[in-house]
C-alpha cells in the first residue's frame, strides 16, 4: 500500500530560519511550496505536485519546488529531471543546497538520499523535517533504533503528526519485513503513535488511513474497511482511499476457506510462494526473473508440475524453443500429482505447443468462472486472448480486475495498449503514468509510456523512457534505445 510512500514525507515547508528551521530557495513561491509539503507529508501527493508545479509556474527560479516535486514524483524519469534542475538553481552555499547534491548524487547512483539530513539537522534542531529526513537516513543505513529514538525525541518536542506516523511506520515495516518474527506485544506500539497522529491531525485521511493500515497488517478486516472508509468520507479526493477500501475487502475474502483462488497443488508453501512470485513477474514481462523464481519452486518441490509449464512459457518468450519444450515434457509426466484444472492448463499448454491450436485460452476462460477472485486467473484471461478479444473487451476486463484487486498493477499495462489501440491517447498516457508512478521500481511500465511517446512522435522523451527501461535490465528496450538514438 503505501509504506514506501511515506518515507517522502519529510521536507521543510517553511522559507525562514526564525524558528529553528532551515531557509528554503523558493523565492515568490513560499505559499505553493508550504501548502505543497503539507499535502506531501500527509500522502496528498497528486495535490503535492500539482502545489509545486504551481509554485515553479510563478517563480521559474523555486529550486525548493523542483526539489520537493522530485521528491513527491515516484516516476524516476522525471525525478532525475526535477531533482537536477533543482540542483542547477540551487545557491552555492545555501544549506538547502546540500539536500539538492545529495539527491542528484544518490540518482546516480552515488551515496544516499538522506546523507546531508543528519547534519543539517543538528544545526537547526526547530527542523521538523529535516528530522524526519535524519530519521531515515539512521533507518536506511541500519541504525534503526537509534533513528527511532531520535524521532521519538523530535515528535514529543516539535509535536508534528507526520513524525508520529513515521514512528507508527517503523514499527509496522518491522513487523511485516520477511523473516522477522512478529512480535505482536512491540507492534501495538505502533497504534498509540497513531492516536496521536490523529489526535493532532483529525481532519486528515491519510490518519485513519494508517489506522486502518495497522488493523488489517493484525486481519481484522472489519476495522480496517471501516477506518478506509472513514478516510474516504474525510477526504473524497485522497487518492488511496477508495484503493485501499477495495485491497481489504479483496483480502478479507481470500482469506476464509472456501476462497475463490486456484490453489496450486505442492506440499511445500515456499515453493508455492516462489510461484505466485514468479506469476507477477511473468505478468510483468520479466521473463528471465519469472523463469529464476518458477526454477527455484521446482528446486524446492521437483513434483511442482505447473511450475514446469509456467516455466515453459518463460523459456518460448525468450526465444529458448527447445528448453520450452523440454520442460512441458515433464509438466506433462508430472501432472499425475497435479489437480484436475492444472492438469487442463498443462495438458492444453502441451498440446497448442505442439499443434499449433489455441485450447488454453478456453481453459482459462472457464477456470476464471470457477475461481473469480484469482487475480492471475483473470489476468490470464486477457494475456492469453488479447489478440482475439479486441480492446473494448480488454478494457472491461482489465478495469474489473483492477478494481477488484487495486494491486495487481499489471492490469494498467494491459488497459493502456488498448487505450493506444482506440487511439485515446490522453487515456493511455493516464494509465501508463499511474503504473510507472505505482510500480516505480520495474522496467516494463518505462518501456511502456517510452512506447507511448514514441506513437505521438515525441521521440526525445520516449528515448529517455526507453533509457530507463533498460537501464532497469528490460533488453526489449535496448534495441529500441539504439533505433531512437540513430533518429535523433
Amino acid at each position: 500500500m503505501k509504506r514506501i510512500l511515506i518515507l517522502f514525507s519529510f521536507l521543510a515547508i517553511s522559507c525562514q530560519s526564525n524558528s529553528g528551521e532551515m531557509p528554503r530557495q523558493a523565492g515568490q513561491a513560499s505559499n505553493e511550496l508550504m501548502n505543497g509539503l503539507e499535502a506531501m507529508h500527509h500522502v496528498r501527493f497528486a495535490e503535492a505536485r500539482a502545489l509545486f508545479l504551481e509554485g515553479i509556474k510563478k517563480d521559474s527560479n523555486c529550486a525548493s519546488c523542483y526539489l520537493n516535486l522530485g521528491n513527491a514524483e515516484q516516476d524516476r524519469v522525471l525525478r532525475r529531471e526535477y531533482l537536477e534542475t533543482a540542483l542547477d538553481l540551487a545557491k552555492k552555499g545555501h544549506p538547502e543546497t546540500k539536500l539538492m547534491e545529495a539527491a542528484v548524487n544518490w540518482i546516480n547512483g552515488e551515496g544516499g538520499r538522506f546523507d546531508a539530513y543528519p547534519d543539517l539537522y543538528k544545526k537547526y534542531k526547530g527542523d521538523n523535517f529535516l528530522a524526519a529526513g535524519a530519521y531515515r537516513f539512521q533507518a536506511s543505513n541500519e541504525f534503526p533504533d537509534y533513528g527511532v529514538g531520535l524521532l521519538e525525541e523530535a515528535a514529543s518536542r516539535l509535536n508534528k503528526g507526520h513524525l508520529y506516523n513515521l514512528l507508527a511506520y517503523s514499527y509496522i515495516r518491522n513487523y511485516n519485513a520477511p523473516g522477522n518474527d512478529k512480535d505482536d506485544e512491540l507492534y501495538e506500539k505502533a497504534l498509540g503513535y497513531i492516536e496521536k497522529y490523529i489526535e493532532l491531525n483529525p481532519n486528515e485521511a491519510n490518519a485513519y488511513d494508517s489506522l486502518a493500515e495497522f488493523y488489517l497488517n493484525k486481519g481484522d478486516f472489519d476495522k480496517a474497511i471501516e477506518n478506509y472508509q472513514l478516510a474516504f468520507e474525510i477526504d473524497p479526493e485522497f487518492e488511496w482511499a477508495t484503493r485501499n477500501i477495495a485491497v481489504a475487502k479483496y483480502q478479507q475474502r481470500i482469506s476464509v476457506e472456501d476462497t475463490g483462488l486456484i490453489k496450486w497443488t505442492s506440499e511445500k508453501q515456499d515453493a508455492k510462494n516462489l510461484f505466485n512470485q514468479g506469476m507477477w513477474q511473468f505478468y510483468n514481462l520479466e521473463w528471465e526473473k519469472a523463469n529464476n523464481s518458477f526454477s527455484a519452486a521446482i528446486e524446492m518441490d521437483e513434483s511442482f508440475a505447473i511450475a514446469y509449464a509456467m516455466r515453459a512459457r518463460t523459456h518460448f518468450f525468450m526465444q529458448n524453443q527447445s528448453a520450452g519444450t523440454e520442460d512441458l515434457d515433464i509438466a506433462v509426466s508430472m501432472s499425475i500429482n497435479a489437480s484436475a484444472e492444472e492438469k487442463k492448463m498443462i495438458l492444453t499448454l502441451y498440446n497448442d505447443n505442439q499443434l499449433g491450436t489455441n485450447s488454453f485460452d478456453k481453459v482459462v476462460e472457464r477456470l476464471v468462472i470457477k475461481y473469480p477472485d484469482d487475480s492471475f486467473l483473470r489476468m490470464e484471461s486477457i494475456f492469453a486472448t488479447i489478440s482475439d478479444i479486441g480492446p473494448d473487451m480488454i478494457l472491461r476486463r482489465g478495469k474489473e480486475l483492477y478494481a477488484m484487486n487495486p494491486n495487481f498493477t499489471p492490469a494498467l499495462n494491459i488497459m493502456g495498449y488498448a487505450y493506444m489501440q482506440k487511439d485515446e491517447m490522453d487515456l493511455a498516457k493516464e494509465i501508463f503514468q499511474e503504473q510507472v508512478r505505482r510500480q516505480g521500481g520495474k522496467a516494463n511500465p518505462y518501456d511502456s509510456l517510452g512506447d507511448y511517446y514514441l506513437e505521438v512522435n515525441d521521440n526525445a522523451m520516449a528515448l529517455k523512457y526507453f533509457e530507463q527501461s533498460a537501464k532497469m535490465g528490460l533488453k526489449a528496450s535496448e534495441s529500441k534505445v539504439d533505433s531512437l538514438k540513430l533518429i535523433l
